[in-house]
């Protein structure tokens, strides 16, 4: 962990978010920066990561009833809670970090994930099924999730995404994809407003991306985006 000094007003108050300690207009706020800030919802993601990696070596005990009754209190708005200076004290903290988390999780089962609620949804499965890709689209804030779910592409070569509109004559490219783990990125209005009637493809490229600006190698899977 960090110490104090290394601690910003928004890293803070992302950490605060994570453990849903914010009041409700800060929350508010945050979450309205959190559509347009990139930036921010990565570091909302990191202290998910933190804080959830801290719980999974917690032994298996119920907080007290003084520890749960205003740990509710606080969740629930009824505790106005100096703002910052405590927050980053934790962060300097990790047994007491630990503490918190303990009980964080013993009332809340899982950790909020910035706001992703997809409109739109493609399976890409290709017929052997050794590539299988999930991936959605949220209009609120243009973001666009991957989650590779089974495949890798061959050495020197990379797995690329393609949006084919409606109507469009040429596939657009959403750019090469990992296949470690699930993304979320935003995309521009021009790539958005080919995906409701659209299809998604995925394609074997030579590592770093099509050369062309067009697939170049095996159209390994497509499918078309439908409704959630």
């Amino acid at each position: 962990m960090s110490d104090q000094q290394d601690i910003s007003e928004d890293e803070a108050l992302v950490a605060e978010y994570v453990l849903r300690l914010l009041d409700a207009d800060a929350e508010r706020a945050l979450e309205a920066r959190l559509q347009s800030e990139p930036d921010l919802r990565a570091r909302v993601q990191f202290w998910e990561g933190e804080f959830a990696n801290l719980a999974v070596d917690l032994p298996d005990e119920t907080p007290s009833s003084s520890v749960r009754s205003g740990l509710l209190a606080e969740l629930n708005g009824k505790v106005t809670a100096p703002r910052f200076g405590w927050v980053r004290g934790w962060l300097a903290l990790p047994g007491l970090v630990a503490v918190v988390i303990a009980a964080f999780f013993a009332f809340s089962p899982i950790l909020r994930a910035p706001a992703f609620d997809p409109a739109f949804h493609a399976t890409l499965i290709s017929d052997d099924g050794s590539v299988h890709i999930e991936a959605g689209y949220a209009p609120n804030g243009s973001l666009f999730k991957v989650i590779p779910e089974q495949g890798k592409p061959l050495p020197g070569r990379d797995f690329e995404l393609w949006v084919i509109g409606e109507n469009a004559t040429a596939p657009v490219s959403l750019g090469v994809i990992s296949s470690d783990g699930e993304i979320t990125f935003e995309i521009s209005p021009e790539i958005a407003a080919l995906i409701e009637g659209g299809t998604l493809a995925v394609s074997d490229e030579p590592e770093g991306g099509s050369p062309t600006g067009a697939p170049t190698g095996t159209i390994l899977a497509t499918d078309e985006f439908f409704d959630v």
